[in-house]
């Protein structure tokens, strides 16, 4: 059949593609028009796009389809043609393949007060909470039940199909003024509209549109849309819409409608679990001899039924120690068994929008994915997910394939925090590069600090230090680590275009870390364990681009913190991106995946760092002084080894890398050993400002093992005295 508009897209980047087993839908921004749409930055280039689509497949063959609109609560178009998959590439959504039965444009799905004007700033974002509000979906099995608001109206919607039609039911509530919806929308064509039925006749085709279940209505066809008028009532109606093409066997429909018994209320208690099998996976642990940290490997479930992609963006634990990671991908796994060496996994929830911050509260799931902030909610207690609530949505989203959300973390109040990237394009609400701050019942959201490209995460200390950094390029000369302060803007305006945007120097930041070291980083981390060694109370940074852990040691005796840090020497196969300590046996574990630039080797890892009990020397404290730096250690160096100059070396540099890169030379003049042992004082021939510096030191403990390692660090300020 011709299309009687528009199709499907979605936005994310190029590797190995999957075709993963989603369930009945997936949730994704796309373009509902049928053919692939090239990658862009222009909505002019689009036909009918959707930044907060649900994809939902209608019935058991999987051929029918139809995406809602989440920000205007709008039926974007519906489509015949084959199960659309998870797609992470560099176009902007998964395309329809079929033919469209149906569509409407851009703007809002139902009127207020009888107006269509759209009021959002650049079509960004969804409609205002007064006029409609997206709530959630409900899944029972292969049923996929809407639920959001009109005005002060309460609205469920069942979408389904049989039969090569369309079905819509749904439960509206109370509704103390009238409403409006829209149902299809083709200019071309001339409707013929009776008690029942609307036939909408364009070309040599045609749509047949019927509705069963309330008296009071009436179709009304203007401007080339179609719209359905239902009056203000104090009873909750269950109206039901059918549409097919006459050549789908339309007078098969009909009678189907006024025969189903069930209503959307009939889906909304939880159903049969969707994915019952549980896998396994085992353990490997590292050696217990090498240091008083080692990695754990610990095996994923890539072979797994669904064809699930295993790419982790977000991990964080129940309190009885079973941990929950996300996947960019869009799925939720539940993991048990840590205090052995087996781990069982269990599918929890699929289909959401590239979630890449996942966080625990009050043993409910919330994951941040890019179009919301969800609660999962399992219903019924078969250890699946049947309600994903949107706990917020407010921001608006741009076109471009670099806008996600990373990270979920809360402060000691409950309130949440996240950042959202997009340094290609502004969005014209100005919501985008930046770090947000939402209050636990998800209905008030705020910026609350701005000016960031590719913030990746952050972490909030137990005395409510909040840490974040960024990721170099479009001006940032390196990966800073920032102490995030509210309402302060950090320097970065995205662009105009796919060209990306500017920077210029906002807050000091506590390190740069160059290249060679950072190029891309993951979340910070507080070290809050007893039974992580030396470093309690400590903060861990992580490294996407270059797979690494380091221990950040923050000097804040100057006006401006300043800071080095200290690789752990340990190899992670993927782009670390989320931390967490395990509520019961102490120690940490990571998580990661590989998608943009990145040294990783595989696509995705869950590790544990585990703390030995070796007492071999780290650092874990450092500070300027007038005379050089004091480097402090867990536990006591050797004094003869530590005070020969020969075994530490010092190299700084005055500018950011390129052709006017200063480079200067550290001579270290004497090196001291304190009284206990443990802190390294060191007097250089010159102490000044530089903006990196490399420490290097091969040292011997007074226990006899040897202590090496590598810090990396910025010094803003000496202190005069």
């Amino acid at each position: 059949m011709k299309s009687l508009s528009f199709l499907l897209l979605l936005p994310t980047f190029a590797f190995a593609q999957t075709k993963a087993e989603h369930g009945m839908v997936l949730s994704t921004a796309m373009d509902v028009a049928v053919g692939k749409l090239k990658d862009t930055t222009n909505l002019a280039d689009t036909k009918n796009y959707v930044f907060r689509g649900k994809l939902i497949t209608l019935n058991k063959e999987r051929d029918m389809h139809l995406c809602f609109d989440t920000d205007t609560m709008r039926v974007a178009g519906a489509w015949k043609g084959p199960y659309t998959h998870f797609q992470a590439d560099k176009n902007m959504g998964p395309p329809v393949v079929g033919e469209m039965l149906f569509a409407t444009k851009p703007g809002p799905g139902w009127a207020k007060a009888g107006k269509w004007d759209d009021p959002r700033v650049g079509g960004e974002g969804p409609l205002p909470r007064d006029w409609a509000r997206y709530k959630g979906l409900y899944l029972d099995g292969d049923q996929v039940v809407l639920s959001y608001s009109v005005g002060k109206c309460d609205i469920l919607e069942w979408p389904l199909s049989a039969n090569g039609a369309v079905f819509r039911f749904l439960e509206v509530g109370p509704a103390p003024e009238p409403l409006t919806m829209l149902i299809a929308e083709e200019p071309r064509a001339k409707v013929e509209i009776t008690k029942d039925f609307a036939i909408i006749v364009f070309d040599d085709e045609s749509i047949v549109v019927s509705t069963f279940g309330e008296s009071n209505f009436r179709f009304e066809f203007t401007n080339g849309r179609l719209l359905m008028h239902l009056a203000a009532s104090p009873n909750t109606r269950n109206i039901r819409i059918g549409m097919a093409s006459r050549t789908a066997k339309a007078n098969r429909f009909m009678p189907q409608l006024a025969i189903l018994k069930s209503n959307p209320a009939t889906f909304i208690k939880g159903g049969p679990a969707r994915w019952k099998e549980t896998l396994t996976t085992t353990i490997e642990r590292g050696p217990d001899d090498k240091g008083p940290y080692t990695l754990d490997h610990i095996n994923l479930p890539d072979k797994n039924p669904w064809g699930a992609s295993i790419r982790f963006g977000g991990l964080d634990f129940f309190k009885d120690g079973r941990a929950a990671l996300c996947t960019w991908d869009g799925d939720v796994w539940i993991v048990s068994g840590f205090e052995g060496t087996k781990l069982t996994w269990r599918r929890f929830a699929a289909g959401l929008q590239q979630p890449l911050g996942l966080r625990i509260v009050n043993d409910v799931i919330l994951v941040a994915g890019r179009d919301q902030i969800t609660r999962l909610v399992d219903l019924n207690g078969d250890g699946e997910a049947d309600f994903y609530e949107n706990l917020n949505n407010d921001p608006a989203l741009t076109l471009q394939r670099h806008e996600f959300v990373m990270d979920l973390q809360n402060d000691a109040d409950g309130n949440l925090y996240f950042a959202r990237s997009g340094h290609y394009i502004k969005s014209k609400k100005d919501d985008n590069c930046c770090i947000y701050k939402m209050s636990p019942d998800g209905q008030n959201l705020r910026k609350f600090a701005t000016g960031f490209r590719e913030p990746n995460g952050l972490a909030i200390g137990p005395d409510g230090t909040i840490i974040t950094s960024d990721n170099e390029g479009n001006g940032i000369p390196q990966t800073p680590i920032y102490r995030l302060q509210e309402g302060k803007f950090y320097g970065y305006t995205p662009g105009e275009s796919s060209k990306g945007g500017t920077w210029k120097p906002g807050p000091t930041p506590i390190v740069w870390l160059p290249v060679n070291v950072d190029r891309s980083a993951g979340s910070p981390v507080f070290v809050t364990s007893d039974k992580w060694g030396p470093l309690k109370d400590q903060i861990l940074h992580t490294s996407y681009g270059h797979c690494a852990l380091y221990s950040l040691l923050i000097d804040k005796t100057t006006d401006d913190w300043q800071g080095v840090v200290w690789k752990f020497p340990l190899g992670f196969t993927s782009g670390v991106m989320r931390a967490r300590f395990h509520p019961l046996d102490g120690q940490l574990y990571l998580c990661g995946l590989r998608g943009w630039s990145t040294n990783a080797v595989k696509d995705g890892q869950f590790a544990r760092v585990r703390f030995t009990g070796n007492e071999t020397p780290v650092p874990t404290a450092w500070r300027v002084t007038k005379a050089g730096m004091e480097l402090t250690f867990s536990h006591p160096l050797d004094p003869k080894s530590a005070e020969d100059d020969g075994n530490w070396s010092v190299d700084g540099q005055k500018t950011f890398g390129g052709k006017t890169t200063k480079r200067t030379e550290i001579v270290i003049d004497v090196v001291t050993l304190s009284a206990d042992g443990k802190t390294a004082q060191f007097a250089f021939e010159k102490n000044e400002p530089v903006v990196n510096f490399t420490l290097k030191y091969r040292v011997r403990a007074k226990a006899g093992m040897q202590a090496q390692g590598e810090m990396h660090g910025t010094i803003h300020q000496v202190p005069a005295r």
